[in-house]
């Protein structure tokens, strides 16, 4: 599938395109058997919410791979297996847990607004929407402060084909193996030394009548060190852009801040951090007088979904007090993003912390995107933060 349009940001022009002439489309692969895309909200809803139908343990990416290797995350498998391993980590997860972690949120952001408003020009995301879950996630896993930056360097490495990143040709095998090292060994201290994180909880966790495998765990490391930071990176930094893209929008929300927590929900549909994700059918069925076999990969575009104008009223427009926003920015169903009350938290922190300053963030040129279609990503943002008014 053509890079193009999403790296310079085009690709919901070419997605609502489909959506309206050819809502199951057939997508050739250079380099594999082809998949089917689907971009309308209820047909993607009804895609994942048929997990026997289109089941997940083949491969969520759009090429046939695993991003994880050999290893399979708890994203990567089906019912039973999906539902045992979510519980492990879920419960770790939910809002009111999430709570506990307030105060490192608003210290993490409180240090990185000292920092981005006391320069005449920042790069946004390294300096701020990275830095955030980054140094939060850290938190929650238990990885100490100065070891943080590497967890964005091995998600930079394994989600994307971007050359930037790309050093050498097995550079994802070399990101992974770093990764899986680091974590094997705070493993083992965690064994020994349990705390109040994650890693030790899924350490000294029950699964199947024991612990689980290192395999296990080494999976479900990965899927938490990329999913605790790419939704919330994207999601702040794509909402500096629409509000810039859409200033009244922000002068409505200084005027009436009650409306942050729409505001975010109204983000989460308009970028929609996760674009994509792919299911595999398990069985020949009719859709719409096309025929979609057993064994072919089924593209879900949540990003095509978010903009369907069956579903949203201006789909194109941002609308901070949005009713009825029953968007799929998190995904849906049995596989939506477990993290999404810890990325919620983390985003409604910076913007509420920006309106109480009374700063606004201003992009002084267009964003340099990572080369991937499965995630709606930023490399770079050039920014200035300003005092509202000056």
């Amino acid at each position: 599938m053509d890079l193009a349009p999403f790296i310079v940001g085009t690709e919901n022009a070419v997605l609502a395109q489909l959506r309206n002439t050819d809502a199951l489309h057939w997508n050739d692969e250079s380099d594999g058997p082809g998949f089917w895309s689907v971009t309308r909200y209820d047909d993607v809803i009804k895609v994942v919410n048929d997990p026997h139908t289109f089941v997940n343990g083949e491969g969520t990416q759009i090429l046939s791979r695993k991003v994880e290797g050999g290893t399979s995350t708890v994203h990567n498998t089906d019912p039973p297996r999906h539902t045992g391993l979510r519980k492990l980590a879920a419960p770790h997860l939910r809002a009111v847990k999430v709570r506990e972690w307030q105060d490192v949120i608003d210290r993490a952001v409180a240090a990185i607004l000292d920092d981005i408003s006391s320069q005449d020009e920042v790069e946004f995301v390294h300096s701020a929407s990275a830095l955030l879950p980054i140094q939060v996630l850290g938190q929650v896993l238990g990885v100490p402060l100065e070891d943080c930056g590497l967890l964005l360097d091995w998600t930079n490495r394994v989600i994307s084909d971007d050359p930037e990143f790309m050093r050498t040709p097995d550079e994802k095998d070399r990101a992974r193996s770093e990764m899986f090292a680091y974590f094997e060994e705070l493993t083992a201290v965690r064994r020994a030394e349990p705390k109040n994180d994650l890693v030790s909880r899924l350490v000294h966790a029950e699964f199947e009548g024991g612990p689980l495998s290192w395999e296990d765990l080494a999976a479900y490391y990965f899927v938490l060190v990329g999913a605790g930071n790419e939704t919330t990176r994207n999601l702040i930094t794509g909402a500096v852009l629409a509000f810039d893209e859409f200033p009244g929008e922000w002068d409505k929300l200084v005027s009436r801040p009650e409306l942050l927590n729409s505001a975010i929900e109204e983000m989460l549909r308009y970028i929609t951090p996760i674009r994509a994700m792919r299911r595999t059918a398990t069985k020949d069925l009719d859709w719409d007088g096309q025929t979609i076999r057993a064994g072919d990969k089924v593209v879900c575009w949540f990003q095509a979904a978010n903009r369907d104008p069956a579903i949203f009223p201006d789909p194109d427009v941002v609308k901070i007090d949005r009713a009825d926003n029953d968007h799929v920015g998190f995904g849906w169903g049995i596989h939506a993003c477990m993290g999404s009350h810890l990325a919620r938290g983390e985003v409604t922190a910076f913007f509420r912390a920006l309106l109480d300053r009374g700063l606004r963030i201003r992009p002084l040129g267009p964003p340099d995107r990572l080369h991937t279609n499965q995630f709606n990503a930023f490399k770079r943002l050039h920014v200035r933060v300003e005092k509202e008014g000056s």
